[in-house]
Protein backbone atom coordinates (compact mmCIF):
# COMPACT_ATOMS: atom_id res chain seq x y z
CA UNK A 1 0.00 0.00 0.00
CA UNK A 2 1.17 3.50 -0.80
CA UNK A 3 1.06 6.42 1.60
CA UNK A 4 -1.07 9.46 0.78
CA UNK A 5 1.60 11.42 -1.07
CA UNK A 6 2.89 8.39 -2.95
CA UNK A 7 -0.67 7.58 -4.05
CA UNK A 8 -1.29 11.10 -5.33
CA UNK A 9 2.06 11.20 -7.15
CA UNK A 10 1.24 7.86 -8.78
CA UNK A 11 -1.90 9.40 -10.31
CA UNK A 12 0.14 12.26 -11.77
CA UNK A 13 2.68 9.79 -13.16
CA UNK A 14 -0.13 7.93 -14.94
CA UNK A 15 -1.45 11.24 -16.28
CA UNK A 16 1.99 12.20 -17.63
CA UNK A 17 2.34 8.81 -19.33
CA UNK A 18 -0.98 9.39 -21.06
CA UNK A 19 -0.13 12.97 -22.02
CA UNK A 20 -2.94 14.51 -19.96
CA UNK A 21 -2.18 18.04 -18.77
CA UNK A 22 -5.23 18.65 -16.57
CA UNK A 23 -5.49 16.08 -13.78
CA UNK A 24 -5.75 16.55 -10.05
CA UNK A 25 -6.11 14.19 -7.13
CA UNK A 26 -7.37 14.59 -3.60
CA UNK A 27 -6.56 12.13 -0.80
CA UNK A 28 -8.36 12.19 2.55
CA UNK A 29 -7.81 10.29 5.77
CA UNK A 30 -9.93 10.43 8.93
CA UNK A 31 -9.17 8.68 12.23
CA UNK A 32 -11.32 8.60 15.34
CA UNK A 33 -11.46 7.01 18.78
CA UNK A 34 -14.86 7.01 20.50
CA UNK A 35 -15.71 5.92 24.05
CA UNK A 36 -19.28 5.62 25.34
CA UNK A 37 -20.07 5.34 29.05
CA UNK A 38 -23.09 3.83 30.81
CA UNK A 39 -23.56 3.02 34.51
CA UNK A 40 -19.96 3.74 35.46
CA UNK A 41 -18.65 1.35 32.82
CA UNK A 42 -17.29 1.57 29.33
CA UNK A 43 -20.14 0.40 27.14
CA UNK A 44 -18.44 0.84 23.79
CA UNK A 45 -15.01 1.64 22.38
CA UNK A 46 -14.78 2.21 18.66
CA UNK A 47 -11.67 3.07 16.68
CA UNK A 48 -12.13 3.77 12.99
CA UNK A 49 -10.16 4.94 9.97
CA UNK A 50 -11.44 6.04 6.58
CA UNK A 51 -9.19 6.62 3.61
CA UNK A 52 -10.00 7.60 0.06
CA UNK A 53 -8.51 8.97 -3.14
CA UNK A 54 -10.39 10.90 -5.81
CA UNK A 55 -9.22 11.60 -9.36
CA UNK A 56 -10.45 14.45 -11.56
CA UNK A 57 -9.57 14.49 -15.27
CA UNK A 58 -10.29 17.41 -17.60
CA UNK A 59 -10.16 16.47 -21.26
CA UNK A 60 -11.30 19.05 -23.85
CA UNK A 61 -13.67 20.64 -21.36
CA UNK A 62 -15.12 17.34 -20.19
CA UNK A 63 -14.75 16.31 -16.55
CA UNK A 64 -14.27 12.72 -15.45
CA UNK A 65 -14.35 11.64 -11.82
CA UNK A 66 -13.51 8.39 -10.07
CA UNK A 67 -12.39 7.27 -6.63
CA UNK A 68 -10.96 4.38 -4.65
CA UNK A 69 -10.59 3.51 -0.98
CA UNK A 70 -7.52 1.33 -1.57
CA UNK A 71 -4.15 3.00 -2.11
CA UNK A 72 -2.57 0.19 -4.08
CA UNK A 73 -1.06 0.86 -7.50
CA UNK A 74 -3.64 -1.43 -9.09
CA UNK A 75 -6.63 0.31 -7.47
CA UNK A 76 -5.26 3.76 -8.27
CA UNK A 77 -4.65 2.81 -11.90
CA UNK A 78 -8.20 1.49 -12.13
CA UNK A 79 -9.64 4.71 -10.68
CA UNK A 80 -7.55 6.81 -13.04
CA UNK A 81 -8.73 4.82 -16.04
CA UNK A 82 -12.35 5.13 -14.90
CA UNK A 83 -11.97 8.90 -14.60
CA UNK A 84 -10.58 9.06 -18.15
CA UNK A 85 -13.44 6.96 -19.50
CA UNK A 86 -16.04 8.95 -17.57
CA UNK A 87 -14.73 12.19 -19.09
CA UNK A 88 -15.53 10.92 -22.57
CA UNK A 89 -19.19 10.50 -21.59
CA UNK A 90 -19.70 14.06 -20.32
CA UNK A 91 -20.72 17.25 -22.09
CA UNK A 92 -18.16 20.07 -22.22
CA UNK A 93 -18.45 22.64 -19.40
CA UNK A 94 -16.83 25.95 -18.52
CA UNK A 95 -14.28 24.32 -16.25
CA UNK A 96 -10.54 24.82 -16.34
CA UNK A 97 -7.69 23.62 -14.17
CA UNK A 98 -5.59 26.30 -12.55
CA UNK A 99 -1.82 26.71 -12.48
CA UNK A 100 -0.29 26.51 -9.04
CA UNK A 101 -0.06 29.83 -7.15
CA UNK A 102 3.43 31.29 -6.92
CA UNK A 103 3.39 30.89 -3.15
CA UNK A 104 1.11 28.98 -0.76
CA UNK A 105 1.30 29.72 2.99
CA UNK A 106 2.02 26.85 5.35
CA UNK A 107 -1.29 25.45 6.64
CA UNK A 108 0.32 24.87 10.07
CA UNK A 109 -0.06 28.62 10.74
CA UNK A 110 -3.86 28.14 10.78
CA UNK A 111 -3.46 26.29 14.11
CA UNK A 112 -5.82 23.47 13.24
CA UNK A 113 -3.68 20.71 14.69
CA UNK A 114 -2.68 20.03 18.29
CA UNK A 115 -0.18 17.11 18.56
CA UNK A 116 -1.17 16.57 22.20
CA UNK A 117 -4.62 15.36 21.18
CA UNK A 118 -3.22 12.49 19.10
CA UNK A 119 -1.65 11.10 22.28
CA UNK A 120 -4.97 10.76 24.12
CA UNK A 121 -5.72 7.11 24.82
CA UNK A 122 -8.82 5.16 25.78
CA UNK A 123 -8.06 5.49 29.49
CA UNK A 124 -7.92 9.29 29.38
CA UNK A 125 -11.12 9.56 27.36
CA UNK A 126 -12.80 7.12 29.75
CA UNK A 127 -11.77 9.14 32.81
CA UNK A 128 -13.34 12.25 31.31
CA UNK A 129 -16.54 10.34 30.52
CA UNK A 130 -16.77 8.89 34.03
CA UNK A 131 -16.29 12.33 35.58
CA UNK A 132 -19.19 13.62 33.47
CA UNK A 133 -21.39 10.80 34.68
CA UNK A 134 -20.41 11.41 38.32
CA UNK A 135 -21.17 15.12 37.95
CA UNK A 136 -24.61 14.38 36.48
CA UNK A 137 -25.58 12.00 39.29
CA UNK A 138 -24.35 14.42 41.96
CA UNK A 139 -26.11 17.43 40.45
CA UNK A 140 -29.76 16.42 40.92
CA UNK A 141 -31.62 13.46 42.40
CA UNK A 142 -34.23 13.69 39.64
CA UNK A 143 -31.83 12.23 37.07
CA UNK A 144 -33.40 8.97 35.85
CA UNK A 145 -30.93 8.04 33.12
CA UNK A 146 -28.15 9.34 30.88
CA UNK A 147 -29.01 8.15 27.35
CA UNK A 148 -26.13 10.01 25.72
CA UNK A 149 -22.65 10.20 27.21
CA UNK A 150 -19.37 9.85 25.38
CA UNK A 151 -15.95 11.24 24.53
CA UNK A 152 -14.02 11.14 21.27
CA UNK A 153 -10.92 12.39 19.54
CA UNK A 154 -10.61 12.76 15.82
CA UNK A 155 -7.95 13.59 13.26
CA UNK A 156 -8.30 14.56 9.59
CA UNK A 157 -5.68 14.89 6.90
CA UNK A 158 -6.08 15.98 3.28
CA UNK A 159 -3.79 16.36 0.29
CA UNK A 160 -4.34 18.04 -3.09
CA UNK A 161 -1.91 17.54 -5.99
CA UNK A 162 -2.35 18.52 -9.63
CA UNK A 163 -0.53 18.18 -12.93
CA UNK A 164 -0.33 22.00 -12.96
CA UNK A 165 1.94 22.06 -9.94
CA UNK A 166 -0.55 22.45 -7.09
CA UNK A 167 0.63 20.80 -3.87
CA UNK A 168 -1.23 21.48 -0.65
CA UNK A 169 -1.72 19.45 2.52
CA UNK A 170 -3.57 20.17 5.71
CA UNK A 171 -4.31 18.35 8.94
CA UNK A 172 -6.59 19.04 11.86
CA UNK A 173 -7.75 17.32 15.02
CA UNK A 174 -10.17 17.85 17.88
CA UNK A 175 -11.61 16.34 21.03
CA UNK A 176 -15.34 16.16 21.71
CA UNK A 177 -17.58 15.18 24.60
CA UNK A 178 -21.34 15.00 24.88
CA UNK A 179 -23.70 14.52 27.80
CA UNK A 180 -27.49 14.20 27.63
CA UNK A 181 -29.18 13.33 30.96
CA UNK A 182 -32.90 12.72 31.38
CA UNK A 183 -34.66 14.17 34.43
CA UNK A 184 -38.16 13.54 35.77
CA UNK A 185 -40.25 15.60 38.20
CA UNK A 186 -43.79 14.25 38.53
CA UNK A 187 -45.19 13.87 35.03
CA UNK A 188 -42.58 16.15 33.49
CA UNK A 189 -39.59 14.52 31.76
CA UNK A 190 -36.93 16.70 30.16
CA UNK A 191 -33.47 16.13 28.81
CA UNK A 192 -30.53 18.46 28.59
CA UNK A 193 -27.60 18.21 26.18
CA UNK A 194 -24.18 19.75 26.60
CA UNK A 195 -21.52 19.50 23.90
CA UNK A 196 -17.79 20.09 24.31
CA UNK A 197 -15.79 20.45 21.07
CA UNK A 198 -12.29 21.92 21.29
CA UNK A 199 -8.70 21.67 20.07
CA UNK A 200 -7.24 21.59 23.55
CA UNK A 201 -7.42 18.92 26.22
CA UNK A 202 -8.91 19.76 29.60
CA UNK A 203 -9.13 16.68 31.86
CA UNK A 204 -11.22 18.70 34.34
CA UNK A 205 -13.90 19.59 31.80
CA UNK A 206 -16.08 16.56 32.61
CA UNK A 207 -17.42 17.96 35.88
CA UNK A 208 -18.45 21.19 34.18
CA UNK A 209 -20.04 19.46 31.18
CA UNK A 210 -22.11 17.13 33.34
CA UNK A 211 -23.34 19.88 35.66
CA UNK A 212 -24.27 22.16 32.75
CA UNK A 213 -26.20 19.37 31.02
CA UNK A 214 -28.26 18.78 34.15
CA UNK A 215 -28.86 22.51 34.56
CA UNK A 216 -30.31 22.69 31.06
CA UNK A 217 -32.74 19.88 31.82
CA UNK A 218 -33.73 21.35 35.19
CA UNK A 219 -34.56 24.67 33.58
CA UNK A 220 -37.06 22.99 31.27
CA UNK A 221 -38.79 20.72 33.79
CA UNK A 222 -41.45 23.33 34.41
CA UNK A 223 -41.55 24.66 30.86
CA UNK A 224 -44.84 25.42 29.16
CA UNK A 225 -46.11 27.07 25.97
CA UNK A 226 -46.83 30.79 25.84
CA UNK A 227 -49.46 32.81 24.04
CA UNK A 228 -48.73 33.58 20.42
CA UNK A 229 -48.06 36.80 18.57
CA UNK A 230 -45.20 39.07 17.57
CA UNK A 231 -42.46 39.05 20.18
CA UNK A 232 -38.82 40.17 20.13
CA UNK A 233 -36.60 37.10 19.98
CA UNK A 234 -33.05 36.70 21.27
CA UNK A 235 -31.07 33.77 19.88
CA UNK A 236 -28.19 32.94 22.23
CA UNK A 237 -24.62 32.56 20.93
CA UNK A 238 -25.16 28.82 20.36
CA UNK A 239 -28.47 29.04 18.51
CA UNK A 240 -27.84 32.14 16.38
CA UNK A 241 -25.26 30.36 14.14
CA UNK A 242 -27.48 27.27 13.87
CA UNK A 243 -30.54 29.35 12.99
CA UNK A 244 -28.93 31.58 10.36
CA UNK A 245 -26.68 28.82 9.06
CA UNK A 246 -29.68 26.99 7.58
CA UNK A 247 -30.04 29.76 5.01
CA UNK A 248 -26.52 30.85 4.14
CA UNK A 249 -26.56 28.67 1.02
CA UNK A 250 -28.32 31.65 -0.59
CA UNK A 251 -24.88 33.27 -1.02
CA UNK A 252 -23.72 30.52 -3.42
CA UNK A 253 -23.43 31.73 -7.02
CA UNK A 254 -24.07 28.16 -8.14
CA UNK A 255 -27.43 28.20 -6.31
CA UNK A 256 -28.33 31.58 -7.80
CA UNK A 257 -27.54 30.38 -11.33
CA UNK A 258 -29.92 27.47 -10.79
CA UNK A 259 -32.70 29.77 -9.58
CA UNK A 260 -32.31 28.43 -6.04
CA UNK A 261 -31.45 31.69 -4.27
CA UNK A 262 -33.59 34.73 -3.56
CA UNK A 263 -30.40 36.82 -3.71
CA UNK A 264 -30.14 36.32 -7.46
CA UNK A 265 -29.86 39.70 -9.19
CA UNK A 266 -29.60 41.64 -5.91
CA UNK A 267 -25.90 42.54 -5.73
CA UNK A 268 -25.55 46.06 -4.42
CA UNK A 269 -28.95 46.07 -2.73
CA UNK A 270 -29.56 46.59 0.97
CA UNK A 271 -30.60 43.20 2.32
CA UNK A 272 -29.81 43.61 6.03
CA UNK A 273 -29.78 46.15 8.82
CA UNK A 274 -27.31 48.89 7.72
CA UNK A 275 -25.26 48.29 10.87
CA UNK A 276 -24.55 44.67 9.93
CA UNK A 277 -21.54 43.16 8.16
CA UNK A 278 -20.93 39.49 7.30
CA UNK A 279 -17.43 38.33 6.33
CA UNK A 280 -16.31 34.97 4.98
CA UNK A 281 -12.85 34.45 6.47
CA UNK A 282 -10.86 31.38 5.35
CA UNK A 283 -7.80 32.34 7.40
CA UNK A 284 -9.25 32.48 10.90
CA UNK A 285 -6.90 30.58 13.20
CA UNK A 286 -8.35 27.43 14.70
CA UNK A 287 -11.67 27.64 12.88
CA UNK A 288 -13.20 24.51 11.35
CA UNK A 289 -13.10 25.51 7.67
CA UNK A 290 -9.90 27.51 7.53
CA UNK A 291 -7.62 26.84 4.55
CA UNK A 292 -5.22 28.67 2.24
CA UNK A 293 -6.25 26.77 -0.89
CA UNK A 294 -9.68 25.61 -2.02
CA UNK A 295 -10.49 22.27 -3.67
CA UNK A 296 -9.54 23.58 -7.14
CA UNK A 297 -6.17 24.94 -6.07
CA UNK A 298 -7.32 28.55 -5.90
CA UNK A 299 -5.89 30.81 -3.19
CA UNK A 300 -8.50 31.76 -0.62
CA UNK A 301 -8.99 35.27 0.75
CA UNK A 302 -11.41 37.04 3.10
CA UNK A 303 -14.57 38.05 1.26
CA UNK A 304 -17.30 40.44 2.48
CA UNK A 305 -20.77 39.08 1.80
CA UNK A 306 -22.68 41.91 3.47
CA UNK A 307 -21.16 45.35 4.15
CA UNK A 308 -23.20 47.77 6.24
CA UNK A 309 -26.33 45.96 5.16
CA UNK A 310 -25.46 45.88 1.42
CA UNK A 311 -25.10 42.55 -0.43
CA UNK A 312 -21.58 42.61 -1.92
CA UNK A 313 -20.52 39.16 -3.14
CA UNK A 314 -21.58 35.68 -4.12
CA UNK A 315 -19.36 32.65 -3.51
CA UNK A 316 -17.83 31.24 -6.72
CA UNK A 317 -15.87 28.23 -7.85
CA UNK A 318 -14.22 28.13 -11.31
CA UNK A 319 -17.23 26.96 -13.34
CA UNK A 320 -19.80 29.27 -11.75
CA UNK A 321 -17.36 32.20 -12.10
CA UNK A 322 -16.66 31.46 -15.78
CA UNK A 323 -20.39 31.51 -16.51
CA UNK A 324 -20.40 35.18 -15.52
CA UNK A 325 -16.93 36.10 -16.83
CA UNK A 326 -15.68 36.46 -13.28
CA UNK A 327 -12.89 34.93 -11.23
CA UNK A 328 -13.32 32.25 -8.63
CA UNK A 329 -13.54 33.52 -5.06
CA UNK A 330 -11.84 30.36 -3.77
CA UNK A 331 -14.94 28.60 -2.49
CA UNK A 332 -14.72 25.26 -4.25
CA UNK A 333 -15.21 22.23 -2.03
CA UNK A 334 -14.77 18.55 -2.90
CA UNK A 335 -14.65 15.23 -1.14
CA UNK A 336 -12.63 12.40 -2.59
CA UNK A 337 -15.77 10.58 -3.79
CA UNK A 338 -17.62 13.55 -5.30
CA UNK A 339 -17.37 16.50 -7.64
CA UNK A 340 -16.82 20.21 -7.15
CA UNK A 341 -19.37 22.20 -5.15
CA UNK A 342 -19.52 25.57 -3.41
CA UNK A 343 -19.28 26.21 0.33
CA UNK A 344 -18.47 29.10 2.61
CA UNK A 345 -15.42 29.01 4.85
CA UNK A 346 -15.81 30.70 8.23
CA UNK A 347 -18.67 33.17 8.45
CA UNK A 348 -17.89 36.02 10.83
CA UNK A 349 -20.53 38.37 12.19
CA UNK A 350 -18.84 41.05 14.35
CA UNK A 351 -19.73 41.07 18.02
CA UNK A 352 -21.58 43.94 19.61
CA UNK A 353 -21.16 45.58 23.01
CA UNK A 354 -23.99 43.93 24.95
CA UNK A 355 -23.92 40.78 27.06
CA UNK A 356 -26.67 38.23 26.57
CA UNK A 357 -28.47 39.57 29.63
CA UNK A 358 -28.23 43.16 28.37
CA UNK A 359 -29.47 42.10 24.94
CA UNK A 360 -32.53 40.51 26.54
CA UNK A 361 -33.14 43.68 28.54
CA UNK A 362 -33.47 45.88 25.44
CA UNK A 363 -37.22 45.16 25.47
CA UNK A 364 -39.59 44.87 28.42
CA UNK A 365 -40.47 41.38 27.21
CA UNK A 366 -38.78 38.95 24.81
CA UNK A 367 -38.25 35.26 24.07
CA UNK A 368 -34.73 33.91 24.70
CA UNK A 369 -34.11 30.86 22.48
CA UNK A 370 -31.64 28.32 23.86
CA UNK A 371 -32.56 25.26 21.77
CA UNK A 372 -33.79 24.59 18.23
CA UNK A 373 -35.85 21.47 17.51
CA UNK A 374 -34.85 20.34 14.02
CA UNK A 375 -35.17 22.26 10.75
CA UNK A 376 -37.77 20.38 8.73
CA UNK A 377 -40.02 23.44 8.56
CA UNK A 378 -37.34 25.77 7.20
CA UNK A 379 -36.98 26.30 3.44
CA UNK A 380 -33.43 27.37 2.50
CA UNK A 381 -34.58 28.56 -0.95
CA UNK A 382 -37.61 30.68 -0.05
CA UNK A 383 -36.21 31.60 3.36
CA UNK A 384 -39.47 30.61 5.07
CA UNK A 385 -39.04 29.72 8.74
CA UNK A 386 -41.17 27.43 10.87
CA UNK A 387 -39.18 25.82 13.64
CA UNK A 388 -39.81 24.51 17.14
CA UNK A 389 -37.78 26.11 19.93
CA UNK A 390 -37.18 26.00 23.66
CA UNK A 391 -36.03 28.78 25.90
CA UNK A 392 -37.27 31.38 28.35
CA UNK A 393 -39.80 34.16 28.48
CA UNK A 394 -37.90 37.23 29.65
CA UNK A 395 -39.13 40.39 31.36
CA UNK A 396 -36.77 43.29 31.89
CA UNK A 397 -33.81 41.00 31.31
CA UNK A 398 -34.93 38.39 33.87
CA UNK A 399 -35.97 34.79 33.17
CA UNK A 400 -39.55 34.44 34.42
CA UNK A 401 -40.71 31.24 32.70
CA UNK A 402 -39.10 28.34 30.82
CA UNK A 403 -40.98 27.61 27.58
CA UNK A 404 -41.21 24.76 25.12
CA UNK A 405 -43.65 23.40 22.53
CA UNK A 406 -43.53 26.74 20.74
CA UNK A 407 -42.83 27.64 17.12
CA UNK A 408 -41.03 30.56 15.50
CA UNK A 409 -42.28 31.65 12.09
CA UNK A 410 -41.06 34.25 9.63
CA UNK A 411 -38.61 34.62 6.76
CA UNK A 412 -34.82 34.67 6.76
CA UNK A 413 -34.61 37.67 4.45
CA UNK A 414 -36.87 39.65 6.77
CA UNK A 415 -34.75 38.52 9.73
CA UNK A 416 -31.64 40.13 8.18
CA UNK A 417 -33.46 43.45 8.01
CA UNK A 418 -34.88 43.15 11.52
CA UNK A 419 -31.78 42.35 13.56
CA UNK A 420 -31.62 45.03 16.25
CA UNK A 421 -28.58 44.04 18.30
CA UNK A 422 -25.63 41.65 18.68
CA UNK A 423 -24.07 40.05 21.74
CA UNK A 424 -20.45 40.52 22.78
CA UNK A 425 -19.21 36.94 22.55
CA UNK A 426 -19.13 33.85 20.34
CA UNK A 427 -19.80 30.31 21.47
CA UNK A 428 -16.56 28.64 22.72
CA UNK A 429 -16.93 25.38 20.78
CA UNK A 430 -15.22 24.64 17.46
CA UNK A 431 -17.25 26.11 14.65
CA UNK A 432 -17.24 27.71 11.21
CA UNK A 433 -19.99 30.21 12.10
CA UNK A 434 -18.82 33.04 14.33
CA UNK A 435 -22.14 34.67 15.07
CA UNK A 436 -22.95 36.19 18.46
CA UNK A 437 -26.32 36.26 20.19
CA UNK A 438 -28.82 38.25 18.12
CA UNK A 439 -31.88 40.34 18.96
CA UNK A 440 -34.51 39.96 16.20
CA UNK A 441 -37.86 41.65 15.75
CA UNK A 442 -40.74 40.62 13.51
CA UNK A 443 -40.85 36.86 14.16
CA UNK A 444 -44.16 35.26 15.09
CA UNK A 445 -44.31 33.08 18.20
CA UNK A 446 -47.04 30.45 18.50
CA UNK A 447 -47.77 27.94 21.26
Amino acid sequence: MLDMKQAAEHVLMLAAEKGLKDVDVVVERNDSLDVEIRDAKVEKVEQSTSLGLGVRVLDEGRTGLASTERLSQESIAHAFQNACENAKLQDPTQVEMLDAPAEIPDSASLELYNPQLDQLDTEQLTELGLSMEDAVKAADERVVSIPYLGVSRGRSESLLLSSRGVSYSQQSNEVAAWCGPLLQDGDSRKSGMQIYHRREWDPQAGKRIGAEAVEKAVELLKASPISGGKLPVVLDEYMAPRFLGMFFGAFSAESAQRGMSRLQGRLGETIANPELTLLDDPHRQGANRSCFLDAEGFLTKPLPLIEEGVFRNFLYHVESANKENKSSTGHAVRGYSGGIGTRSHNLVWPTGELSLEQLCAQNSKCLLVTQLEGQAGCNPVSGDISIGVQGFLMENGQRIQPVDSITLAGNFFDVLLNIRGSGNTYQPELTHSFIPALLIEGLTVSG
